[in-house]
């Protein structure tokens, strides 16, 4: 999905960390992130339950992941943030909106607005296609139900639809946790698998993006870590707190598990 090469970025991971960058500016960023990411329309913990306790959701998200992860997504060449906000635009609607059991048509309708919408805030102009170029199955969907889809998710998101991801995160975290690993390339696709698996666990939908971040980079470094080792590397951090070890830590270990067999 990412096609960016391996020498590329780490030559730019490089000059970033020999002064190519400034510091306080880049924390100043992070510290608006995260500011921001407390305002975003993230699920709480009730909603969270509700969504993984109920059957019918469930295959809504499995049908969905799988056409927008496995599907369409490598199809088109999306990045990992836009597949990640569209399944986040997903979980959002199924809060809005009661899907009658078996409408699989419905399903399929919402997976391409819902990803149509994450390209068009994520992608590059020349990287979004037409909306006649996602592919539907046999579900009689053309562009006008398409087009009249993301209308209703526009009116039930009040057209709000800027969402600060995990992925806004990992260079930043990459550059203090990563700093002695042989590729950070690798590593950082790694990172990227792991947070990808948050969507199909589901349970972590509803912590801050850049507590997903921190754990996710500090699992794809070192998956045995103690809760003190990874209380040291958030206390390093410059962030004045804005990190909860213990939200960290519940995080890593919940995301090791997911990713235990991987």
């Amino acid at each position: 999905m990412e096609s960016s090469s391996s020498e590329e970025e780490e030559e730019e991971e490089m000059q970033q960390e020999n002064g190519g960058g400034d510091d306080h500016d880049e924390i100043n960023y992070i510290q608006l992130l995260i500011g921001n990411e407390v305002n975003n329309a993230r699920l709480n913990d009730q909603q969270a339950a509700d969504i993984m306790n109920d059957i019918w959701i469930q295959e809504i998200r499995r049908h969905a992941i799988h056409y927008i992860l496995r599907i369409t997504g490598p199809q088109f060449g999306f990045h990992v943030q836009t597949l990640y906000t569209a399944v986040t635009y997903v979980d959002r609607f199924l809060l809005e909106r009661i899907v009658e059991v078996g409408q699989y048509r419905m399903v399929r309708l919402i997976s391409v607005a819902c990803l149509s919408l994450a390209a068009k805030m994520d992608e590059s102009r020349e990287n979004v296609p037409p909306l006649s170029h996602y592919p539907v199955g046999t579900f009689g969907i053309n562009v006008d139900h398409i087009r009249k889809m993301e209308l209703m998710i526009l009116g039930d998101f009040r057209w709000d639809m800027r969402y600060v991801t995990p992925f806004n995160f990992i260079r930043f975290f990459l550059s203090r946790f990563a700093r002695d690993v042989p590729s950070r390339y690798l590593t950082r696709m790694r990172i990227y698998e792991i947070v990808l698996s948050v969507l199909q666990g589901g349970r972590l939908m509803n912590h801050r993006p850049s507590v997903i971040a921190a754990a996710a980079t500090l699992l794809a470094v070192n998956g045995n870590l103690t809760i003190e080792q990874v209380g040291i590397q958030i206390n390093a951090l410059p962030l004045n707190g804005l990190l909860q070890i213990n939200n960290v830590w519940y995080c890593y270990n919940r995301l090791r598990q997911l990713n235990e067999h991987v």
